[in-house]
């Protein structure tokens, strides 16, 4: 005897089961529209149980189109400490909005860009208004995340990839150091050394005592950098059984300490390994001007005598001199682009677990290697 195909759940079936509307079964599974969150909850229990889909399975939620003017249209905001002085991350955070605005765009969305002087406030306008999730491009601490996420998902744009159940989207760290790696060896090079600073007291980091020393994420947020220096210290001690790599991470208080005497201190250290590097690898494109700089002063010759290296090349990427820096290209319009989809994920499956999306840096070929 033929076996019956088995029956394919469809949204009828769990409206009917339920005594709502196709219509509102749709809306709650894409986790948009003005659907209460105690129907929504009924929806998505409903759909798991009769095998419709399960949220521990699927990645994204269905691309959702509205037209203008229409409650589902995605908002989401994009907010700063109106306290800090960002500087050079400027520009960085300017191309995720950027990315983010052209993809909400074809989904008629909209991004709000605000700068607050306090978490109260950001929350008051949570509350004021209609928003479906926040993107934040600067670490906060747990105690103001956890707030904002009371009211709508949170995702990150940044490295800081600390705090559990969070989503977020950025490059692969672990992928860059390699991809600097293996671009320096196809050089010739073989003696890598790696310059970071551990900025304490910056004006575009949050305040120390906003952070709970006790949360291992807070502690993790005096830097933006700590996965990619994680990712430094990791290849430098698996250097294939030879001596390892140097790793200079120099704390720096903004208080007291110049960029020129963290560098100089970051200098010393690399230059008193043994064999001496052929290239230095620098966290930012100001640590490797100020580099350059110093060992120019010094009499060295670059790239000639030594190569640097810098991370996100692709802004102000260049030396004092006009020389364009070698090294990791991040363009983050590319993270800006991939958040409506995140933010729909985190509405239509609140109880999935939290991705970190991951993205593969670029090569940016210079005036600053050496090629032997």
């Amino acid at each position: 005897m033929k076996k019956k195909p088995a029956i394919r759940p469809t949204l009828q079936m769990i409206a009917d089961e339920l005594g709502v509307t196709t219509m509102t079964v749709s809306k709650s599974l894409r986790g948009i529209g003005r659907i209460s969150e105690e129907t929504r909850r009924l929806v998505r229990s409903k759909a798991e149980e009769i095998g419709y889909f399960s949220s521990r399975e699927r990645l994204f939620a269905p691309f959702v189109r509205s037209s203008t003017g229409s409650e589902n249209r995605l908002r989401l905001l994009c907010p700063t400490v109106g306290t800090l002085d960002r500087g050079e991350s400027i520009p960085y955070r300017n191309d995720m909005v950027m990315g983010l605005e052209r993809a909400l765009e074809k989904m008629d969305g909209q991004v709000v860009s605000r700068s607050f002087p306090s978490l109260e406030e950001m929350v008051e306008l949570l509350e004021a208004e209609r928003f479906h999730g926040v993107a934040l491009s600067e670490p906060f601490p747990s105690r103001w995340v956890a707030a904002l996420r009371q009211h709508v998902p949170v995702a990150y744009t940044i490295g800081h990839d600390f705090q559990h159940d969070v989503d977020s989207v950025y490059f692969n760290e672990a992928r860059a150091a390699a991809l600097v790696v293996q671009q320096l060896k196809e050089a010739g090079h073989q003696h890598i050394g790696w310059l970071g600073t551990m900025d304490r007291h910056a004006p575009f980091l949050m305040p120390d005592e906003e952070f709970d020393e006790e949360d291992a994420a807070d502690a993790l947020s005096h830097t933006g950098h700590g996965t990619r220096f994680a990712s430094w210290l990791y290849l430098a001690r698996q250097n294939a059984g030879l001596t390892p790599w140097p790793v200079a991470l120099v704390e720096r208080d903004w208080r007291s300490a110049s960029l020129a005497d963290v560098v100089k201190q970051g200098c010393r250290i690399l230059f008193e390994a043994r064999p001496m590097p052929s290239a230095i690898v620098c966290v930012s494109n100001a640590v490797a001007r100020e580099v350059i700089r110093q060992l120019e002063e010094s009499g060295f010759r670059i790239p000639r005598d030594i190569s640097v290296i810098s991370y996100g090349v692709e802004e102000y990427g260049q030396t004092d001199s006009g020389v364009s820096l070698t090294g990791v290209n991040m363009p983050m319009d590319m993270v800006g682009s991939l958040l409506p989809e995140v933010i729909q994920r985190r509405l239509a499956y609140p109880e999935g677990l939290a991705i970190s999306i991951q993205l593969d840096a670029r090569w940016s070929a210079g005036g600053t290697l050496r090629v032997f």
